[in-house]
């Protein structure tokens, strides 16, 4: 039951991320080509975890799910990053996109020590950023 413990959080944490980031692209959704909601930050996270397996076919099923789990925690830890944000300021787009890439850089410095701890590939940090860059690619306008 202990190990089923995280598990069982995952639907409330993926909603949670989802629901903050939807409130955080209102703020910059005039420069999206998408309407960002909620669900297609649910696809987002968990078209995450099923990229970033892709990366570790040789890995064990546990390795898999531990990897998963790290990925969750890093998008909550993400999301309530960005609350002091969503909570402060709504308006400012400069503000809003310097504070969104403090929070990605502090996700990804997370992420790093945590693969390390669990020993995982570093190439998994690089497809991370790579994922990420993707996503920006499509749902971005282009002057």
């Amino acid at each position: 039951m202990k190990r089923a413990a995280p598990f069982l959080l995952l639907p409330f944490a993926v909603l949670f991320v989802g629901k903050t980031l939807a409130a955080f692209a209102a703020i910059i959704q005039a420069h999206l080509s998408i309407h960002y909601d909620v669900w297609f930050e649910i696809g987002m996270v968990v078209g995450q975890v099923l990229f970033q397996w892709l990366f570790m076919l040789r890995r064990t099923w546990k390795e898999r799910l531990d990897y998963a789990l790290i990925l969750f925690f890093v998008s909550t830890l993400g999301a309530i990053l960005l609350w002091p944000l969503l909570l402060w300021n709504r308006s400012s787009v400069p503000i809003a996109l310097g504070w969104f890439f403090t929070v990605v850089g502090i996700m990804f410095a997370a992420h790093w020590v945590l693969v390390a701890r669990r020993r995982l590939p570093k190439l998994l940090c690089a497809t991370w950023v790579l994922y990420r860059v993707l996503i920006l690619l499509v749902i971005v306008k282009r002057p």
